[in-house]
C-alpha cells in the first residue's frame, strides 16, 4: 500500500511536523511519495532529509496509491481535486490552515486514521462536483470543481449581465457583480459569504447565488444537480473572469457556459466526529446560543 503526500511550497504551521507525519506513515507500513515541488521546498528549508520518492502532476498514476494526504488548509485540499480526477482514490486532509472546514484532521488524530486505512475499516464522504463545458474547452481535462464555479466582472467597476437557463428554461437575468454556482461542499465558502444557504452534502443539489445583485427581489435559488445550467455573460468589459475552485481564466461576451454534475465523486476520509454537521457547529459556531 502506498500514500501520496501533497502540500504547497509555502510556510505553514505544519511544515515542521512533516517528518513526524512521514514517520507515522512509515510506522504504519505504507510506502509513500511526496509531491515534487513540496519535497523540494521542504529540503530547501532543511525540514526533510533522506531519500523519498516524488511525483508531479504530469507523471503521477494516482490509481497506484491507497490514498492521498493533503497537508494544509482547505485551499490545498481543493488543489488535489485535479490530481485525483475520476480515480476514486480517497483523500485525507490534515489541517494546517485557519478554518479547515474540509481539511479538518489534526496530527494527533492522524495515526488512528492511518490504522483504519490499513485495515480498510474507514468511511468516506462522497462529495459531488460540478462539470463545466465551453466551446473553447477553457479548463481542458480538469473542467470540474469541488466547491464552486464563479463568474465575475473583470477590469471594470460596472456590473455585468448573466443570463441563466435551467434545463433550457430561463431562470433569471442577473445584473450583478457576478454569479456563484456552488456544490453542497462549497456552500459554506464563497456562497455563504454572499448570503447563500448552507446545503448538506448528499442532498443532490446546487445553489445559484448572485454576487451583489442590483435587484432586491433576486435571491439565491437551490436546484437539483441533475439539472443542467446554461450561462451567457455580457457587459461593458471585453472579458470576464471565470473560476473553478482556485483555477481561473477569462470568458468573452456571449460565450456560453454549460454547467452540470460531474459523473464521479470526490471521496473524503472523515473520522468519527468530523461530519458536516459537527463541522458547522465547531467551525462556524452554528447554533451557538448563550442560553444553551
Amino acid at each position: 500500500m502506498k500514500i501520496a503526500i501533497y502540500g504547497k511550497p509555502y510556510k505553514n504551521r505544519l511544515n515542521e511536523s512533516v517528518p513526524h507525519i512521514v514517520e507515522l506513515i512509515e510506522k504504519a507500513g505504507f510506502k509513500m511519495a511526496i509531491y515534487e515541488r513540496y519535497s523540494e521546498f521542504l529540503r530547501e528549508k532543511n525540514i526533510l532529509s533522506g531519500e523519498y520518492a516524488t511525483f508531479s502532476r504530469s507523471d503521477v498514476n494516482i490509481q497506484d496509491y491507497t490514498c492521498l494526504v493533503s497537508i494544509g488548509g482547505d485551499g490545498t485540499l481543493l488543489d488535489t481535486v485535479t490530481i485525483i480526477d475520476d480515480s476514486g482514490v480517497p483523500v485525507i486532509g490534515i489541517n494546517a490552515g485557519r478554518l479547515g472546514f474540509i481539511s479538518s484532521i489534526s496530527i494527533d488524530e492522524f495515526e488512528d486514521v492511518l490504522e483504519t486505512l490499513k485495515t480498510g475499516n474507514f468511511e468516506c464522504d462522497n462529495r459531488s462536483l460540478l462539470q463545466v463545458e465551453t466551446a473553447r474547452n477553457i479548463f481542458g481535462d480538469t473542467n470540474f470543481a469541488l466547491n464552486e464555479l464563479t463568474i465575475h466582472k473583470k477590469d471594470t467597476s460596472s456590473m455585468i449581465k448573466i443570463e441563466a437557463f435551467l434545463d433550457e428554461e430561463i431562470l433569471n437575468t442577473y445584473w450583478a457583480d457576478g454569479l456563484i454556482i456552488s456544490t453542497p461542499t462549497g456552500s459554506t465558502a464563497y456562497n455563504l459569504s454572499c448570503g447563500g444557504p448552507i446545503i448538506v452534502p448528499g442532498s443532490e443539489n446546487v445553489v445559484v447565488t448572485p454576487i451583489a445583485p442590483h435587484n432586491l427581489t433576486v435571491r439565491p435559488v437551490v436546484v437539483s444537480n441533475h439539472s443542467k445550467l446554461r450561462l451567457r455573460v455580457s457587459g461593458r468589459g471585453d472579458n470576464f473572469l471565470i473560476t473553478l475552485d482556485s483555477r481561473s481564466d477569462v470568458i468573452y461576451p456571449d460565450e456560453e457556459i454549460y454547467v452540470s454534475r460531474a459523473p464521479f465523486y470526490f471521496r473524503l476520509i472523515q473520522p468519527v466526529g468530523h461530519g458536516f454537521i459537527s463541522a458547522m457547529r465547531n467551525k462556524l459556531a452554528w447554533g451557538l446560543d448563550k442560553r444553551n
